[in-house]
């Protein structure tokens, strides 16, 4: 099973003016976007422009408040810019993307479910077949380690296997791209090093496309191909760092390795730098 390559968003590009000549690897494109919220003086985000090519994983850093969920709702399709314009596959996103998966920091599993019937929902709503549908959720109750917790609720799951279960239940409908908005942060520094390692094994597996919005400088750079460097609010993107580090990758061994020691140093200036800024403006 396989991640597919992203289809279509909208209409169907001989019905759409709006579709573009994409790239023949590219996933998803922002072109100069800016997005502000009713009411507030200042966008959230303005002229924001990057490229998420195909299978890469691509992480989304910032100072608190600068937009990065917003990024990930643009992609979504769960909010529309003000300027500039979105595509998914080189088609632009009017309304959901249905062909993008969520995972936000809370896990969001149905308490009247079981795990097992958490993470078919979206089989189910997608008119899967049960014999498959069954087939599906055991290879990813396996792959996510929930073997034995299949008939067990919501309460009865560790933060950790809870988060299990929401990634999932995101990825068994085989998305074209991955919404990930920090989903280890509530987690004790075990157990997210530990669900780091899993996500790791199973993109390496799986290599689908993921944008992955993290606080954490480390985590960016264990996971990540690419890092995007987000400005202080309005924010717009300060730079996009390549991660050169081989994969499979193993984090115990990242962070022993001088490429991981040299990263860290290039994307703590860029951070603290806009800690700075933010302190004075809000100043």
């Amino acid at each position: 099973m396989q991640w597919r390559r992203p289809e279509s968003v909208g209409a169907p590009a001989s019905a759409s003016r709006d579709a573009r000549p994409a790239v023949e690897d590219e996933a998803l494109r922002f072109e100069d976007v800016t997005f502000g919220f009713a009411g507030s003086a200042r966008p959230a985000i303005r002229d924001v422009s990057f490229r998420v090519a195909r299978r890469k994983f691509v992480a989304v850093i910032g100072p608190s408040g600068c937009g990065k969920s917003t990024i990930l709702n643009l992609s979504a399709g769960l909010l529309s810019p003000v300027r500039g314009e979105v595509y998914f596959g080189g088609r632009k996103v009017e309304k959901i993307n249905a062909e993008a998966a969520y995972v936000t920091q809370s896990a969001n599993l149905l308490p009247w479910l079981t795990v097992e019937r958490n993470i078919g929902l979206a089989l189910k709503f997608r008119d899967v077949g049960e014999s498959e549908r069954r087939e599906r959720v055991a290879r990813w109750i396996s792959l996510v380690g929930l073997e034995g917790f299949e008939h067990h609720y919501p309460r009865e799951l560790s933060g950790g296997m809870q988060k299990r279960a929401s990634i999932a239940r995101a990825l068994v409908y085989d998305p074209s791209i991955v919404l990930m908005d920090e989903p280890f942060g509530p987690l004790d520094a075990i157990t997210r090093l530990n669900l780091q390692q899993e996500l790791l094994d199973i993109w390496q597996q799986q290599s689908g496309t993921v944008v992955f919005v993290t606080h954490d400088l480390s985590e960016a750079i264990c996971l990540a191909d690419e890092v995007i460097v987000m400005s202080h609010g309005p924010a717009t993107v300060r730079k996009v760092l390549p991660v050169p580090i081989e994969r499979p990758r193993d984090i115990g061994a990242i962070l022993e390795s001088p490429e991981y020691a040299s990263i860290y140093r290039e994307l703590w200036e860029l951070f603290h730098a806009e800690l700075d800024t933010s302190r004075k403006v809000a100043a």
